[in-house]
């Protein structure tokens, strides 16, 4: 069947699925391609070995083998994107500023060894309207990689798509950080295809007046030792929305896996919502598997207690949601990417780890 007439045939998902309760699929969606190609892309990159991505690159792509009509639609209209494949160890970038009312972007990455690697999407034109973005990243070679990604999306409909695949004893930390977005849905989907393969990934999200942000992941099991642990972190404020969903799928042949879900979310606001929702499908009982989730207010002792060493109740909040983003990072990511966050959450220039 060609592309074309996949996408056509592929159902709209219906507000009674999990993945889309909270959020609106028509707002990240236009059929208009006359505002589609509205569209500009700048790409500036540390790392060289890249190439421009065409329409035949999709031969073997995730996206068909786990369609999601928004990823299919992707797939199909993309007019820019990136094929990235990195061999050598380091710390690379990449920062991608988007300037077009609807950009549709669509990369590959596929990573060959240990390295650190940044990626900073970024709207820099105030009349963007919609994003619709695929990233395919693939990890070979037993490779130990950390990968953050920031976005920057307080003025657009924004959807992210991450298909990671891992294969043999490769280890993947993945970290996201999303700040006042207008409207956000992050989807990651993870399929561990390699024995003893580790995966942590951690969302980090801040949203106040009416923002909106909806992180999705799904971890799928294939293989057997595989590990997966996902963290999701929210300070919501104002009459905002923070939402997750995450899905554990564990398949009878993938034995002796362990898979850890937590989201952890701290209200500023009466006005403010938060919605989380854990799914499992376990199809084989040699495994671990556990789930929690904690939705808070602030600790008025907490706040007493700082505030009775000198600090006004405004700082003793700040270092209070400060803390519980940060929580955790510094043992699981490197100095690097530890102090880049840093900088981002507490809009500091150094930091002091004791």
């Amino acid at each position: 069947m060609e592309l074309k007439e996949f996408y056509k045939n592929y159902p709209i998902p219906l507000k009674t699925q999990h993945n889309w309760r909270y959020s609106d699929y028509n707002l990240f969606f236009d059929e208009n391609l006359n505002t589609v190609l509205n569209f500009k892309t700048n790409l500036t990159s540390s790392y060289k070995n890249l190439e421009k991505l065409n329409n035949t690159d999709f031969i073997n792509s995730l996206v068909l083998k786990y369609p999601e009509k928004i990823t299919l639609f992707n797939l199909l209209n993309f007019q820019d994107g990136y094929n990235i494949e990195i061999k050598e160890s380091g710390i690379w970038k990449l920062d991608f500023n988007y300037s077009g009312n609807f950009n549709v972007v669509r990369n590959v990455i596929k990573i060959y060894s240990d390295c650190e690697l940044i990626i900073n999407n970024d709207l820099i034109n105030e009349n963007i309207i919609k994003v619709n973005e695929v990233n395919e990243i693939y990890i070979y070679n037993k490779a130990k990689v950390k990968l953050y990604t920031k976005h920057k999306a307080n003025n657009a409909y924004y959807h992210s798509f991450y298909y990671v695949y891992l294969t043999d004893n490769v280890d993947l930390r993945q970290l996201f950080l999303t700040f006042n977005p207008k409207y956000e849905k992050t989807h990651i989907r993870t399929i561990l295809d390699g024995i003893d393969s580790n995966y942590a990934v951690y969302m980090l999200a801040k949203t106040d007046n009416i923002d909106h942000v909806d992180y999705r992941t799904e971890n799928i099991h294939l293989k057997s030792n595989s590990k997966s642990l996902s963290v999701y972190r929210s300070i919501v404020n104002g009459r905002s929305r923070s939402i997750y969903t995450g899905m554990l799928r564990i398949e009878k042949e993938a034995t002796h896996c362990v898979a850890y879900q937590n989201s952890r979310n701290l209200l500023l606001s009466k006005n403010a919502k938060v919605n989380t929702i854990p799914e499992l499908e376990i199809l084989n009982q040699e495994v671990v598997c556990t789930h929690g989730a904690v939705v808070s207010s602030l600790d008025e002792d907490s706040i007493y207690y700082l505030t009775s060493k000198g600090l006004s109740r405004q700082e003793a909040i700040k270092l209070i949601t400060d803390g519980f983003l940060l929580d955790k990072l510094y043992d699981n990511f490197s100095d690097n990417i530890y102090s880049l966050v840093y900088k981002e959450i507490t809009n500091e220039e150094e930091y002091e780890y004791i």
